[in-house]
């Protein structure tokens, strides 16, 4: 497999394909909208100057002559190996798009989603080939966060789930295979877990956003860079987890007995965090904040990978 199909040229369509294309796959890119390709090559080449900043073998001008854009959908389906739709989060324009792409593309070619949310047995529900059909799903920005989410569905093909594992362990990335569906997958679950507590939290005003947000960013965060919850409590007691478990575990079952409320995720609650925000950080500078953050994440990527913690290393 050596030709990946990207359907969606946005943020992350052009994301991916500057990750499979600095691993040296041939790239395929469509999208309905023409317009997105204005600023297509311009997104890439600075998503590939970032990789570069984390791997210096990295051949800019080999990895950008890699990249087809601006393909027509049926010659990218006859043509690639693999396709990974990166089309907005609507269920109907997904199992519109997963039609198309069953029924222009050979039975042997692996149709992935970037989903954030949506299971592929919900996509792909009155399809064919659904056994060929699985969930892809990256974190934001993928080629800076090299962790994908495969989710297959109780159709989804044990041959489609080991060349999936196979495509994104050649680039690096970390695989979390979840077993079975459940809405949000793994990522967003432990996301969805955090923020609804940030947000029950500031709604009920124990504490401002900035400081909920500063007690993630210089607290948490830091040991989170580069460990997980079960191997920050297994390090977080003299006997690991177990002792942990036995030491703390009832503080956090308690907590969990208070917790049972939905938090205030109203328009209400909206308007007072957007303002808050807002001293902090203007609109005009969301961007600028944005590639900063880019920054940082690679910066951070090429730390972990002289200290041999990082995955694609």
């Amino acid at each position: 497999m050596n030709k990946i199909g990207i359907i969606g040229a946005g943020l992350i369509g052009s994301s991916w394909s500057a990750i499979f294309a600095s691993k040296g796959y041939e790239v395929y890119v469509y999208d309905n909208d023409k317009q997105v390709f204005e600023n297509f090559n311009e997104r890439v080449e600075g998503f590939l100057n970032e990789l570069k900043f984390i791997d210096e073998e990295i051949d800019l001008n080999k990895s950008i002559n890699k990249i087809n854009s601006n393909i027509e959908i049926e010659f990218l389906c006859k043509t690639c190996d693999f396709i990974q739709e990166c089309s907005p989060e609507i269920i109907s324009l997904k199992q519109e798009l997963f039609a198309r792409l069953d029924n222009l593309s050979p039975k042997e070619v692996i149709l992935s989603s970037s989903s954030s949310a949506m299971p592929i047995s919900l996509i792909t529900q009155n399809l064919k080939g659904k056994e060929r059909c699985i969930i892809s799903h990256p974190a934001n920005p993928p080629h800076l966060i090299p962790c994908v989410e495969i989710s297959p569905s109780e159709s989804t093909s044990q041959n489609t789930i080991n060349l999936t594992k196979k495509v994104f362990d050649s680039i690096g990335f970390s695989t979390v295979y979840v077993q079975k569906e459940i809405d949000g997958f793994i990522l967003n679950r432990l996301q969805g877990a955090l923020l609804n507590e940030a947000m029950r939290l500031y709604s009920e005003g124990y504490a401002s956003a900035d400081h909920i947000d500063s007690t993630v960013r210089d607290g948490l965060g830091l040991r989170w860079a580069f460990m997980g919850p079960f191997e920050t409590i297994d390090l977080n007691a003299p006997g690991g987890i177990k002792d942990y478990i036995k030491r703390y575990g009832s503080i956090f079952s308690e907590m969990a007995k208070h917790q049972r409320s939905v938090p205030d995720w109203t328009e209400k609650n909206a308007e007072k965090l957007e303002k808050e925000r807002r001293t902090f950080l203007s609109k005009e500078d969301l961007k600028i904040r944005a590639e900063k953050r880019n920054n940082l994440l690679k910066s951070l990527r090429k730390l972990k990978k002289d200290m041999h913690e990082d995955v694609s290393k």
